[in-house]
């Protein structure tokens, strides 16, 4: 008997030890391509995980938009068909309009967790998308207008789209408008097509736009930059929570870690960008002065207007945490 009792309880023993050993496997979703400049961002993220989570967490990529489209990625992060997903934040503003705070932000990712702007933001993916808000790889990424042709600029300085057709989506709408331009609403893999075919003379873009293939068919980048990107990384709240503290803090160190890596790496990725289209024979056209400021501050005023109309409460609260002295 006392044999039978000492075998039950290494045969218990041992089969708890392979459960708390037991590797968890997320499903990991982009919402683009796997070669866009943000998957790429998101898959260095799931390297780091897998790398500090052997045999503790580890994420699968399951693949972009091919696996799941990217207008369905938050319904199936919030039902738990996926776990973990990466992608522009701004894609989801029907459900969360607050994710215009980082696209009007001027802060990077550091000072927005330092100030409190970051948990205020996450406390609304929780609410509002049952999400877990692990980082935003995006800051420090900002947008240009890019054109077919070099543009004829207004006495002052000033940039003016009458008459031209534009790509456009959800934040560039009004902006775009408040230049004079037409918006043409496409898919962003629908880009280079309608240059090729002429359909439209440009589109708005991050720093990168090299990596969408685009720059034969581009004259000129039209800045000063604006905005920050909206990409974040979010994980579905309840399966986080599931998940061991040992494995909770692989992830949320990772997430750092990519913040850190991508503020450490920002000025010589943007710097080799330039190089690129500048050896493309892409004009790098910089409005100055008067002209310039009012360029940025007309964009921000766009996003944040949306916001205040939107979500007047919060965005009184988090605009002095994420865009302050403006």
């Amino acid at each position: 008997m006392l044999k039978i009792a000492r075998n039950l309880i290494v045969a218990a023993s041992l089969l708890a030890a392979g459960t708390a050993s037991a590797e968890e496997v997320l499903r990991g979703v982009a919402a683009l391509p796997e070669n866009n400049v943000i998957t790429q961002s998101f898959l260095r993220y799931v390297d780091m995980v897998n790398e500090a989570g052997k045999g503790v967490v580890s994420i699968q990529f399951v693949g972009g938009p091919e696996a799941i489209p990217p207008t369905q990625q938050d319904t199936a992060l919030r039902n738990g068909v996926e776990d973990i997903q990466g992608g522009p934040a701004g894609y989801y503003k029907g459900v969360i309009p607050e994710s215009d705070a980082f696209t009007g932000a001027t802060v990077d990712a550091a000072t927005a967790r330092a100030n409190g702007g970051f948990d205020m933001l996450a406390e609304v993916w929780k609410d509002k998308l049952g999400a877990r808000l692990l980082a935003w790889n995006g800051a420090g990424t900002q947008y240009y207008v890019y054109l077919s042709q070099e543009p004829e600029l207004t006495e002052d300085g000033s940039l003016n789209l009458e008459g031209m057709k534009l790509r456009s989506a959800g934040t560039y709408r009004d902006w775009f408008s408040s230049m004079g331009a037409e918006n043409v609403m496409m898919k962003q893999s629908e880009v280079f097509s309608a240059l090729e075919r002429g359909v439209v003379d440009g589109f708005g873009w991050i720093t990168f736009v090299s990596d969408i293939g685009v720059n034969r068919l581009i004259k000129a980048r039209v800045g000063p930059a604006v905005w920050q990107g909206s990409p974040v990384i979010m994980m579905n709240d309840r399966r986080f929570e599931s998940l061991s503290p040992q494995a909770q803090k692989i992830l949320t160190d990772a997430a750092l870690a990519l913040e850190v890596e991508i503020a450490a790496n920002i000025k010589a990725r943007i710097a080799q960008e330039e190089a690129r289209l500048a050896a493309d024979g892409v004009a790098l056209i910089e409005m100055e002065g008067d002209a310039g400021k009012n360029h940025v501050a007309n964009a921000h005023k766009v996003v944040w207007d949306a916001l205040a109309a939107k979500e007047p409460e919060f965005a009184a609260k988090i605009r002095p945490l994420m865009y302050p002295d403006n």
